[in-house]
C-alpha cells in the first residue's frame, strides 16, 4: 500500500508547486515512476482521487509515466534494459557489473494548468 503514500507525496508536491506559481486550475499532474520502484501505476491512479479530494487539484487528471530501467555497462559502456532475458548482464560483452542509469526514482515531471 505504499503507492497511496506516494500518491500523497506526488500531490502534496503539486500543490506546494501551485501555490508557490500562483496557479488556481489545475488539468492534471504528470509523474515519472521508475520500473524498479515496486510502485504498481494502476494503484496510483486508483488512489489519486481520494488523494486531491478537497484540494485544489480534485477534478485533475492523474499521468504516469513508466520510466524503464536503463544500466550502463562499467566495462565498455554498452547501455541496456538488464532484465532476465540476458541474466542481468551486458548484453555487448556479458559484465555483470553496471550502473543504474534509470528506472530506481519516481517525480513529479509536470503540472498542466487549465486554460479558458
Amino acid at each position: 500500500m505504499h503507492e497511496m503514500s506516494t500518491v500523497v507525496r506526488f500531490v502534496s508536491a503539486a500543490l506546494e508547486e501551485a501555490e508557490r506559481r500562483g496557479i488556481a486550475d489545475i488539468e492534471s499532474i504528470t509523474v515519472d515512476v521508475g520500473e524498479m520502484t515496486d510502485i504498481v501505476p494502476d494503484y496510483l491512479l486508483r488512489y489519486y482521487p481520494a488523494a486531491v479530494k478537497g484540494t485544489l487539484l480534485e477534478g485533475s487528471r492523474l499521468v504516469v509515466h513508466v520510466v524503464p530501467v536503463e544500466a550502463q555497462c562499467a566495462a565498455c559502456g554498452t547501455r541496456f534494459h538488464p532484465d532476465r532475458t540476458n541474466d542481468y548482464r551486458c548484453p555487448a560483452c556479458g559484465s555483470a557489473k553496471a550502473k543504474l542509469i534509470q528506472g530506481k526514482s519516481t517525480v513529479l515531471r509536470s503540472i498542466a494548468v487549465k486554460t479558458p
